[in-house]
């Protein structure tokens, strides 16, 4: 009997289900799952009904996509038809009783089964073969079961790429506690296309090495592949890098659901080519996935690949590191994620905190970290600077062979998600261009919030909006920092010790001292610009020579709404001026000591715009569209933004008392001797 649906279903799902229903009489299609028609069912079907059920794309043969025939479309057909196509691109494999579909481990033996249940003797199985008692590998594509304990054993991978070029090794792993002291436990030395380590539902599975030691590849890992290693399924995988690393993958490495707790001595997780968690096909969320990282003295999450040319002269995508979704909690030492090329996150619920967070406050020689091109500090006014990289998000980019002259790459892209970071380095620092169109940030650090050392690009222009990227930088050196910084849309509440946004450097040198270019690609001429153009920004920068929003070049405020604190609150370069020609900025000398004031921006027709709290004192204000300002409002109702802010930020609402400020804003202007 057929379980009853639930009626609870995804806008795409209904679309998909009520188009299934419509049909008048049952129809058959020549071959099942052949969504597109083709007459072979294949990959290309499994993209058609993913697209379709997505809303985005028709099916050619809607019939073939009722793969259990139950007259609805939806994810568990996708599941269906995936599973088959992944089955009949496996080379057929003789009916034999002496495959093996199971091992169970013990301290000294395995036990290897059959699909019937019956044992197999070890001389006698067919595609694996049994060493040292307790080392089993895999040498045939196939799907195999594990389980038991022992404290010396091994699941190795070795199918042979030239007789298998496309196969596939699936792990289930179904209650595994595995241990070498002498070797990586999990090792995949050879396959075609993937292996796949399915950690079952109800399963707790663990994976340890010793502490010292070096595997078949002359490295470490407690998991360890050199092809494409996937991870997946809705049970526990503990893993204990104890030697070094926690899982390597001198591939690409996929991690798509699962609760996966790593915990090394160095890096927790290491792809080579790229390090891909949320499987972007997903159709059911990312409610499985959980992936919480702990290091001793590495990185948290890391891509190594430099970047590689095809023989046609084409860039190979590498080195890269993309979070589509999931809870990812990362403790790390050095960087919490590090892609030596790009990161791109699109959405999750992620939280790093690297060495001691924010509330670092040693001192240090002036950040050299860790012989990373791009990421020293050189003459940085910051004392707190690290002598090592620990930043929360680090992209690095391509150098010539000096390591001095930044190529290409380096960039961070954010388009979505909830991301917290405690940091004692820069919570997120590109040598490329940082791209920050959606998401969530609640930022601490010693160091900088958001560093790039070419462009930083907050919101989307013209968008209109203050919630489509919304950033809370509670404790910072520098709030925004790059050559040229686009403020477009969404909401950024800055407090730091130093500058709250500071285009190409300032009065301190932080990040252009001496000889020292930051990331070789930052400008030496020291030029940078800065552009507002929309949504709200409120930076708070302590007392002292430190400004709200400081550029070594031009000044452009073209739209939307600012509030800056500082001892000059909008400053610019020598030869250089502000140029207001739209949007509304209200300033203050007070610094950030005391941020209970609320104050309210109206716009020409007296509804609130947005409301917050910030520093208490006498304030001006300069408007381009007719709108006004007022400090010590009250406010009920409205949108609260950025939760997690103790200021207050309200979209909306209704606006009573206050005091409407009449002053003109300050500025610092061109300065003689001007902000280098």
């Amino acid at each position: 009997m057929k379980k009853q649906k639930s009626s609870r279903k995804a806008p795409a799902m209904l679309a998909a289900s009520v188009m299934a229903l419509t049909l008048t009489a049952p129809v058959l299609a020549a071959v099942q799952g052949d969504v597109n028609a083709d007459g072979a069912l294949g990959i290309a079907d499994v993209v058609m009904l993913c697209k379709y059920l997505a809303t985005q794309g028709a099916l050619t043969d809607a019939s073939a996509a009722d793969f259990n025939g139950d007259s609805v479309i939806n994810a568990v057909d996708l599941t269906l038809i995936k599973r088959a196509v992944m089955q009949s691109a496996q080379p057929e494999q003789p009916i034999s009783d002496a495959i093996v579909t199971a091992v169970t481990f013990s301290d000294n033996a395995v036990t290897l089964k059959n699909a019937a249940g019956t044992e197999i003797p070890a001389d006698q199985a067919e595609n694996v073969t049994v060493t040292n008692g307790t080392v089993v590998t895999i040498t045939q594509p196939c799907e195999i079961d594990a389980d038991g304990a022992c404290e010396n054993g091994q699941l190795c991978v070795n199918v042979d790429k030239t007789a298998y070029p496309d196969g596939q090794v699936t792990l289930n792993l179904r209650g595994l506690t595995l241990a070498n002291s002498a070797d990586s436990p999990i090792y995949v030395a050879s396959i075609g296309n993937e292996c796949v380590l399915a950690v079952k539902k109800d399963t707790v599975n663990t994976i340890t090495d010793g502490e010292e030691y070096s595997n078949a590849d002359g490295d470490s890992g407690a998991i360890y592949a050199c092809d494409d290693l996937k991870l997946k399924g809705k049970g526990t995988l503990i893993v204990n890098g104890k030697c070094a690393d926690g899982i390597v993958c001198k591939d690409d490495l996929k991690i798509w659901n699962g609760d996966i707790q790593v915990n090394a001595v160095d890096d927790g997780v290491r792809g080579k080519e790229s390090v891909r968690i949320g499987d972007p096909n997903a159709v059911d969320g990312y409610e499985a996935l959980k992936l919480t990282v702990k290091t001793e003295q590495g990185d948290g999450i890391k891509s190594t690949s430099t970047q590689t040319v095809n023989t046609d002269g084409t860039a190979v995508s590498e080195g890269f590191v993309r979070i589509n979704g999931g809870t990812i909690r990362i403790e790390s030492y050095l960087d919490g994620i590090q892609g030596e090329q790009n990161v791109e996150i699109n959405g999750g619920d992620i939280s790093i905190k690297t060495y001691e967070g924010a509330s670092y406050t040693g001192s240090s020689s002036g950040g050299s970290t860790g012989g990373f091109p791009g990421f020293g500090g050189g003459s940085d006014g910051n004392s707190n600077k690290l002598d090592i990289s620990a930043k929360g998000v680090k992209a690095v980019g391509i150098f010539d062979e000096a390591g001095t002259t930044w190529q290409s790459a380096g960039n961070i892209t954010v388009t979505g998600g909830h991301i917290t970071v405690d940091s004692s380095d820069d919570a997120f620092h590109c040598g490329g261009n940082m791209s920050l169109t959606g998401g969530v940030f609640h930022i601490a650090t010693a160091d900088d919030g958001f560093h790039s050392d070419h462009d930083v690009t907050i919101g989307t222009e013209n968008a209109g909006t203050y919630d489509d990227v919304q950033i809370y930088v509670s404790k910072g050196y520098e709030g925004v920092e790059g050559v040229n910084i686009y403020q477009n849309s969404g909401t950024v509440y800055v407090v730091t010790t130093d500058d709250g946004y500071n285009a190409a450097g300032g009065a301190d040198q932080s990040g252009t001292g001496g000889n020292h270019q930051w990331g070789g690609g930052f400008m030496s001429s020291n030029y940078g610009e800065l552009w507002l153009r929309g949504g709200l920004v409120i930076v708070n920068s302590a007392n002292g020579d430190h400004d709200g929003m400081d550029s070594n070049g031009p000044l452009n405020i073209a739209g939307g709404y600012y509030f800056c604190n500082g001892r000059e609150p909008l400053d610019c370069g020598d030869g250089y001026s502000i140029s207001h020609t739209g949007g509304t900025y209200a300033t203050i000398t007070a610094g950030n000591t005391s941020l209970g004031t609320t104050y309210t921006f109206k716009d020409q027709s007296g509804n609130a715009v947005v409301s917050f709290q910030s520093a208490g004192g006498t304030a001006g204000v300069a408007s381009k569209n007719n709108s006004a300002a007022f400090s010590g409002t009250t406010v009920t109702g409205g949108t609260e933004i950025l939760a997690d802010c103790p200021y207050g930020v309200i979209l909306g609402g209704t606006v009573s008392g206050g005091t409407q400020i009449t002053g003109s804003a300050s500025s610092g202007g061109m300065q003689p001797g001007g902000r280098w």
